[in-house]
């Protein structure tokens, strides 16, 4: 068994991490507002932020009904906590640091290259998909602690 409080400020810590801190700046800095060509916005936005962003979003979800639990229980199951962290940790992982920069595109032959990119890009699924499976097995047994409290 694990204090509640504890996995709450796990994953309040893997939310911070986590947090896309270029959207403030992308906000900040935008040229969305102000166009060339009424009605075209010229900031394009990298899919890497804007999956940090839902990522965060969902941690942020999970984060308080963690605290909420708090407020029920005061310990959950260690085996249930571990698998979510480790379902979620390889997300977290991936968001902070690209995996493209492992691909050096002077040493390899193109097909070679492309061959690498899609694994990464398969990996980034993989891991994606993960995620979201953690998240949906927390979910459930958010919803059972719930009901038996």
């Amino acid at each position: 068994m694990i204090k509640t409080k504890t996995s709450f400020l796990t994953f309040a810590i893997l939310c911070l991490i986590v947090f896309p801190y270029h959207i403030a700046v992308f906000f900040i800095n935008s040229d969305a507002l102000f166009s060339i060509i009424p009605g075209w916005h010229t900031t394009i936005v990298p899919g890497q932020i804007v999956s940090n962003l839902i990522k965060f979003l969902i941690l942020l979800i999970v984060t308080i009904c963690y605290w909420k639990l708090s407020q029920i229980q005061y310990e959950i199951n260690f085996k249930k906590f571990l698998i979510h962290l480790l379902l979620t940790i390889p997300a977290i992982f991936v968001g902070r640091f690209s995996l493209y920069e492992l691909i050096s595109p002077d040493s390899i032959k193109p097909k070679d290259f492309i061959n690498c990119i899609q694994i990464i890009v398969l990996l980034n699924i993989f891991i994606s998909i993960l995620f979201f499976l953690g998240q949906t097995l927390f979910l459930r047994f958010y919803y059972q602690s719930k009901k038996f409290a």
